[in-house]
C-alpha cells in the first residue's frame, strides 16, 4: 500500500507537471481532450476484453487498503499517460494529419512499454505486451478521434491496469500468453471497425 501511494503521488506530481506543460503549449485543457465524451458501442468489447484476466484468477495478496492505493495509483497514471499519448502528443501529430496522430501516438506508447523488460519479464511476453500495448493505443487514440474527448480512455486505462493488479499474474506461461492474444484479435477487430466508422465520419464530414 505504501508503496502504491508514493507512486500514485509521484504520478500526481506528474499531472500537475502535465497541467504546466499543456499551458505552456499552444492547446487549451478542452482541445487536448479533457471535457465530457460521449459513449459508443465500442463500449461493449473493451468490457469484454478487461474480462478475459480473470479467467487467471484473482491475486488474494491485495487488502482492502492496498486496493484502494492501487485504484489511485492507476487513476494517477490513467490521467498522466493519456494525458501526454493521446492528449498532447496526440493533437501535435493530428496537424500533419489524423492517421498520423492515431499511428504515432499508438507507436510511442507500445514502444514505451519495453522498460517491463527491466521488471525481470521474458522477452516473448514483453513483446507481447508491447504489441497489446500498441493496440491499445491505437484503439484508445481512435474513440479520442471519434470522442473528441480523454474520459472513457483514461477510465479504460485505469480499469486495465487495476484488472492487472488484481488478477493472477502467477498464472503459467502458456495460460498468461493465450489469454493476451485473444485480447490482442478483439482489439484488432475493434480497431478495424472504428477505422472505418472513422473514414466514413470523414467523408461524411466532406
Amino acid at each position: 500500500m505504501t508503496i502504491y501511494l508514493i507512486i500514485g503521488c509521484s504520478m500526481l506530481a506528474g499531472y500537475l507537471l502535465l497541467l504546466f506543460i499543456i499551458q505552456k503549449s499552444r492547446f487549451h485543457l478542452k482541445e487536448i481532450g479533457f471535457r465530457k465524451g460521449s459513449l459508443g458501442l465500442w463500449l461493449f468489447p473493451i468490457l469484454i476484453i478487461e474480462a478475459i484476466p480473470f479467467i487467471a484468477g484473482f491475486n488474494n495478496d491485495l487488502s482492502v487498503s492496498s486496493f484502494l492505493a492501487l485504484c489511485f495509483f492507476m487513476v494517477c497514471v490513467g490521467i498522466f499517460e493519456e494525458g501526454i499519448f493521446r492528449g498532447i502528443l496526440f493533437q501535435y501529430l493530428k496537424q500533419i494529419n489524423l492517421s498520423t496522430a492515431i499511428w504515432g501516438s499508438a507507436v510511442l506508447f507500445g514502444l514505451g512499454h519495453a522498460a517491463n523488460l527491466l521488471s525481470g519479464k521474458s522477452i516473448t511476453l514483453t513483446i507481447a505486451q508491447i504489441v497489446f500495448a500498441f493496440l491499445f493505443g491505437f484503439v484508445a487514440a481512435e474513440i479520442v478521434a471519434l470522442t473528441n474527448s480523454l474520459q472513457w480512455v483514461i477510465i479504460w486505462h485505469a480499469l486495465h491496469n487495476i484488472v492487472d493488479q488484481t488478477t493472477n499474474g502467477q498464472a503459467p506461461m502458456a495460460m498468461q500468453m493465450l489469454l493476451l492474444s485473444i485480447q490482442c484479435i478483439i482489439l484488432v477487430v475493434l480497431a478495424v471497425v472504428l477505422w472505418r466508422k472513422l473514414r466514413m465520419k470523414k467523408v461524411s464530414v466532406r
